[in-house]
């Protein structure tokens, strides 16, 4: 949910539901990526070397055996549908959340920091695992191995020279059984 530090974020987008690696639309049935970035307006100093969050809480719900992934990329301008990932950069991966005639939760959230001099993105991940049956079966996960690196930690991109390049989307798979995916949560805070 959002707090004082939230200064972009979408709610309780529908996802898709397909065991290819599909981006949430914009707009529901849509053919374009939901995409959160910052803004020029604020290219004064809000972000510029200083770093914020960019978190996404997805829930997925199956009918039987579905394996549900969330990943996280950083927006390479270069595409802009819902299949197609050529130059975008994974920022987070989750591992496979396992659903069984249930729902689920992936939480992520990655610190990233944008420098307007150097024209580099640089990312780190701060992922949780998922959780499963989150409203019977609560827990706290302090360490997981469920976390998927993104290739290397950080994740660094040079070429983004201006702020309104510093864009990110989220992708849903769901293998089998599927009956919906959520994108609950996409959120960009300060720290």
């Amino acid at each position: 949910m959002a707090n004082s530090n939230t200064v972009f974020a979408e709610y309780n987008q529908v996802g898709p539901i397909s065991s290819t690696e599909t981006a949430i639309a914009s707009v529901a049935g849509g053919t374009t990526r939901l995409l959160l970035g910052l803004t020029n307006d604020i290219n004064g100093g809000l972000f510029d070397g200083r770093p914020f969050k960019v978190r996404a809480v997805s829930q997925g719900v199956a009918s039987g055996a579905c394996n549900f992934t969330q990943k996280i990329y950083w927006n390479s301008t270069s595409n802009t549908n819902l299949t197609t990932f050529t130059n975008d950069i994974l920022i987070l991966s989750s591992s496979t959340q396992a659903l069984a005639s249930k729902s689920g939760y992936i939480i992520q959230e990655a610190v990233c920091i944008w420098d307007s001099t150097l024209k580099q993105l640089v990312s780190f991940n701060a992922a949780p695992a998922g959780y499963v049956s989150i409203p019977t079966t609560g827990g706290v996960v302090l360490g997981s191995t469920a976390v998927v690196n993104a290739g290397t930690n950080p994740v660094s991109s040079t070429g983004v020279g201006t702020i309104n390049l510093v864009q990110f989307f989220v992708t849903h798979t769901m293998s089998a059984n599927q009956t919906s995916s959520t994108l609950v949560e996409f959120a960009i805070d300060r720290i």
